[in-house]
C-alpha cells in the first residue's frame, strides 16, 4: 500500500536528516519558549483543558470544545505527573516533526530529493513559523496535518483510492486540533475536480464512504465527551460557522485590523527579519538580504515559468477574467466565502483543460486561506502558516526553473538555501527584543507560593484569572484592576494588580514585579 510515495533509498537519508533536524529544531525552541514565558494566553486555555482531562476542572468547562486532540494529548504528560508547561511545547513540537516529514513525501511527488529536502528546511526555518513553534499554540500542529491531509487525497486522487478513508480521518482529527484545516478543503475539492471532473466514480465513492463513515465515528466520541465535560454546551459549531459565513471581527479585539493588505504587505518578513518584538502578538520587522532573495528567485522563477507556459488570450477566458473581476468587486464587501467560490471558479476553468494541474491547485490553497485571512478583521501573523506550504512549493518550481533555464548545478541554489535557512532557524532568537515581561505572571505565582504554602486554601484576587489560574489553582477571584471599591470591599488575601492602586485602604502593596503589584489584605 505505501509504494504510492515513492520512497527510495537516497529517500531514507533525507527523512532521516528531517527527523533528527526537527527534533533538535523543536528542543531549541522548547527550551527558548520556556526560558522567554507564555506569551499567547491561548496556551493557558489549552493547559487548563488538559487538566480538565485528568479530572481537575479550573474553569474549563465552557472552554474544553477547544482543540481536544492536543488537549487530551497534553494531558497524558500530566498523567503521569510531568504537570508542566512544557507539556504542551512537547505536544505542539512533535505535531512540528511530523508535519515536516509530511512536507518532504508531499513535494517528493514534483521534485528531485535535494529540492524537496530544500522546501522542508525553508518551510520549518521560516521567522514565521519559528515565532510559534512549540510554544503550545496550535497552528503549525493544525498546518501539519492539512499537509498529510494533501498528501493522503492527492494520493488518493492520482494513485490508489484506498488512501480517501486515510485524507478523512486526517481532516477528522485537524479540524479537532484547529478548524483552519477546513479552509483548504475547497482547494482539494478543486483539484479532484480538475482531474476527474464532477462525477465521482465507484470506486472512488467507496473510500470515500469508508472514510466518512470512520470520520462520523471519530466526530461522535469526540463531540460526546467533549459535550459531556462542558455540560452541554459546543461552542466550536457556533466558532466554525460564523468563520465560515464571513463574519468579522470583534473590534474590541487587540489584534483588530481593517487593513486587508496586511499579509501581503508582511509577507517578506514572513519570510525572513532581523527584529522582533512582541506587543501583544510577536511583531516581525526589518526584512533580511535572505529574505529579499527568496523574494528575487520566486519572481524571476515564475516569470519565466509564465514564459515558457504562457499562449495567446482565446474566448474561453473570458468566462474566468469575469469571475476573477467579480471577486476582486466583492471582496470585503459581501462574503469570503463567496470572493473564494468566485476565485475557486476562475482557477476550474483556466486549469480544466491545462496540464499544470498542481500549480492551480496550490494557487487554489493560497487564495482559500489568503482570502479568508484578510477579509477577517483580526489579524495575526500566525494566521497566515496553512498558505505557506504551497506559497513554498511555487518557491521550489521557480527553482527548478531557473535550473533548467540556465543549465545550472541543480544542486547550488537549494544547497545555498538549506545552509541559509537552517543558521537563520537557530540565530532567529537573537532578533527578538530582551523582555521578561512574559515570566512576570509566573513569578507573582511563585511568590505566593513561596510564602503561603497554604495557597490553595486562600482567595486570591486577580486581574487575569484565565492566566493565574494555571499557576495558582481554582481559588481566584476575577477583579479587574479599575476596579478599587470592589477590590477594597473584597474579602481576598491577596490581590494580583496590572496596575498601582493608590485609592484602596484595606490593602497594602507587599511586592512589585515588572510592574505586576501584589497587594495583602491588612490585618
Amino acid at each position: 500500500m505505501f509504494e504510492e510515495f515513492n520512497i527510495k533509498g537516497k529517500d531514507k537519508y533525507y527523512l532521516l536528516f528531517i527527523l533528527i533536524y526537527s527534533i533538535i529544531l523543536v528542543g531549541y525552541y522548547i527550551n527558548f519558549n520556556d526560558n522567554l514565558g507564555i506569551y499567547c494566553s491561548d496556551v493557558y486555555v489549552y493547559l487548563l483543558n488538559a487538566l480538565y482531562y485528568t479530572g481537575t476542572n479550573i474553569r474549563a468547562t465552557e472552554t474544553i470544545y477547544l482543540s481536544p486532540l492536543i488537549c487530551r494529548l497534553t494531558s497524558i504528560f500530566f498523567y503521569f505527573g510531568f504537570v508542566d508547561k512544557q507539556a504542551i511545547y512537547i505536544v505542539t513540537g512533535a505535531f512540528a516533526v511530523f508535519g515536516n516529514i509530511g512536507f518532504y513525501l508531499l513535494f517528493k511527488r514534483y521534485f528531485n530529493e535535494t529540492l524537496s529536502l530544500a522546501g522542508t528546511v525553508i518551510y520549518c526555518s521560516l521567522t514565521l513559523y519559528l515565532t510559534w513553534l512549540a510554544n503550545g499554540t496550535l497552528d503549525i500542529p493544525a498546518v501539519s496535518m492539512t499537509i498529510w491531509t494533501a498528501l493522503f487525497a492527492i494520493i488518493a486522487i492520482d494513485d490508489n483510492p484506498k488512501y480517501y478513508p486515510l485524507a478523512i480521518i486526517f481532516v477528522v482529527l485537524g479540524i479537532f486540533t484547529r478548524y483552519t484545516i477546513l479552509l483548504t478543503l475547497p482547494a482539494i475539492a478543486l483539484y479532484y475536480v480538475l482531474k476527474k471532473g464532477f462525477t465521482i466514480d465507484r470506486t472512488d465513492l467507496k473510500y470515500i464512504l469508508r472514510g466518512v463513515a470512520i470520520g462520523l465515528v471519530i466526530t461522535a466520541i469526540v463531540i460526546w465527551s467533549v459535550m459531556g465535560m462542558g455540560n452541554g454546551n459546543f461552542a466550536a459549531g457556533n466558532q466554525i460557522s460564523s468563520g465560515v459565513s464571513g463574519a468579522q471581527g470583534s473590534q474590541t479585539d487587540p489584534a483588530y485590523n481593517t487593513d486587508v493588505g496586511y499579509y501581503l504587505t508582511n509577507f517578506i518578513n514572513f519570510i525572513s527579519n532581523s527584529h522582533t518584538t512582541i506587543d501583544g502578538n510577536p511583531v516581525l520587522s526589518n526584512p533580511t538580504p535572505l529574505a529579499w532573495g527568496v523574494i528575487a528567485i520566486l519572481i524571476i522563477g515564475m516569470a519565466l515559468w509564465l514564459h515558457e507556459h504562457w499562449r495567446k488570450f482565446q474566448k474561453k477566458d473570458i468566462i474566468p477574467l469575469v469571475l476573477f473581476i467579480a471577486a476582486i468587486a466583492s471582496f470585503t464587501r459581501i462574503s469570503s466565502v463567496i470572493t473564494t467560490a468566485l476565485v475557486l471558479l476562475g482557477i476550474y476553468f483556466m486549469g480544466k483543460d491545462s496540464e499544470n494541474k498542481m500549480e492551480y491547485f496550490m494557487l487554489a490553497w493560497i487564495f482559500s486561506n489568503m482570502i479568508f485571512f484578510s477579509y477577517y478583521t483580526i489579524k495575526v501573523s500566525r494566521y497566515m502558516l496553512p498558505a505557506f506550504p504551497a506559497i513554498i512549493y511555487f518557491i521550489l518550481l521557480s527553482v527548478d526553473t531557473i535550473n533548467k533555464r540556465f543549465k545550472i548545478n541543480e544542486n547550488i541554489i537549494p544547497i545555498m538555501l538549506i545552509v541559509l535557512f537552517v543558521i537563520q532557524a537557530f540565530a532567529f532568537t537573537y532578533t527578538f527584543e530582551e523582555t521578561d515581561k512574559f515570566k512576570t505572571i509566573e513569578d507573582v505565582s511563585d511568590y505566593i507560593i513561596s510564602n503561603n504554602p497554604d495557597y490553595e486554601n486562600i482567595s486570591i484576587g486577580v486581574y487575569n484569572v484565565r492566566a493565574y489560574n494555571w499557576w495558582l489553582g481554582g481559588n481566584l477571584v476575577p477583579i479587574k484592576s479599575h476596579e478599587a471599591g470592589l477590590i477594597d470591599s473584597s474579602n481576598v488575601t491577596y490581590y494580583i494588580s496590572d496596575r498601582t492602586l493608590s485609592n484602596i485602604t484595606n490593602y497594602t502593596e507587599i511586592k512589585n514585579i515588572n510592574d505586576v503589584h501584589i497587594y495583602e489584605k491588612s490585618v
